[in-house]
């Protein structure tokens, strides 16, 4: 029987489970995909070297105002600009020197090929047939980008997608002008697509001062993105020869936008669809989050959340939304404000 087990490999699956360790617990980790989560592998951290491939291609732009006569900058593959740094999971160091402190410690990691697929008790068993029990378990799934329910839906693309591509498309429409859909249309733009970004919202980075939205939305309108803020509603998608169209309307009347790809970055969902949280009675929020209390601990008695599941301040700053500072030493138990601590404690220092 474990002390602790940790559902989730991403900062806050890594460094909770560290943290338990530290307090004396006997602590297993099972992840799904890569170390590091989203944020390592298909987010913050790689999209950096595709935004400092971006940054070159604008600043080159710049040197005929100096007299540096070149030609026009152009990107080829993705994946050389993706590795123009080594921004991968395996050189990620802050996860890799997590990852190589638990082994040293005599940490279980499991990989599995699916989450659960079944709970017990305190006993989880996965859809590969792995079982294993443990006192206590933090869930650290992390999230997933969030789907649009309309017609054609599916013939769109992610930013994950948009990150993974391995060539540059001819035009995007990127749906949704929050950090996430402004990074995209600023990246790409740079590489010489052509961009539409859509905004339902009266302007684009909402959660920005309205002076920077402006600034923002000033300065991608001058490098030749189509900004559409508060263009209504999206009614459906179609595929075209060239790519994909979308269709939607406001006050009635009816407008088509057309691009080789449409990029959907309108939020954050929990990744909790096949963790069948019902069975082990924990409970989701309105939002669609794990709810946790000031410990993080679920509605149920043994189980805690954190990181992206919780919807506290998503993705890498997920940590920052509390500092529990549980300081009981381990015994023969693992107490709940210790693994509160594990929990709250995995941000980066």
């Amino acid at each position: 029987m474990l002390d602790v087990l940790v559902i989730g490999g991403g900062p806050a699956g890594v460094v909770a489970a560290m943290r338990a360790g530290d307090l004396g617990a006997r602590t297993a980790l099972v992840t799904e995909g890569e170390f590091g989560g989203m944020a390592a592998n298909d987010g913050p951290v790689p999209v950096r070297t595709l935004a400092h491939a971006a940054r070159l291609i604008r600043d080159a732009r710049q040197l005929g105002r100096y007299g540096i006569q070149v030609g026009e900058p152009l990107i080829g593959l993705l994946a050389t600009a993706r590795a123009g740094e080594g921004s991968s999971c395996t050189t990620f160091a802050p996860i890799q020197r997590f990852v190589r402190r638990l082994i040293q410690r005599g940490f279980r990691f499991t990989r599995t090929p699916a989450w659960l697929g079944s709970w017990i008790a305190h006993t989880i068993v996965t859809a590969s047939g792995l079982t294993l029990q443990s006192d206590k378990i933090i869930l650290c799934p992390g999230g997933t980008s969030r789907r649009l329910s309309v017609p054609g839906a599916d013939l769109t693309a992610t930013h994950s997608d948009a990150w993974g591509l391995s060539s540059v498309p001819q035009s995007i429409i990127v749906i949704g002008g929050g950090a996430t859909g402004a990074q995209v249309a600023s990246v790409f733009n740079a590489f010489g697509a052509k961009i539409q970004l859509f905004q339902s919202g009266p302007r684009i980075l909402p959660t920005e001062d309205e002076d920077v939205s402006a600034a923002v939305a000033a300065a991608f309108r001058e490098s030749g993105i189509a900004v559409r803020e508060d263009f209504g509603s999206i009614e459906s998608f179609e595929k075209t020869p060239a790519g994909i169209r979308m269709h939607f309307s406001k006050n009635g009347d009816r407008e088509s936008a057309q691009a080789t790809l449409a990029v959907v970055a309108i939020g954050w969902v929990a990744n909790t669809s096949e963790l069948e949280l019902s069975k082990a009675g924990v409970e989701i929020n309105a939002r669609g989050f794990i709810g946790i209390d000031e410990f993080l601990r679920t509605s149920a008695a043994n189980i805690f959340a954190a990181g992206d599941v919780t919807g506290r301040l998503m993705l890498v700053p997920a940590g920052h939304s509390g500092r529990i500072r549980g300081r009981d030493k381990c015994s023969a138990r693992f107490s709940d404000e210790a693994v509160g601590s594990a929990c709250a404690d995995w941000q980066f220092h």
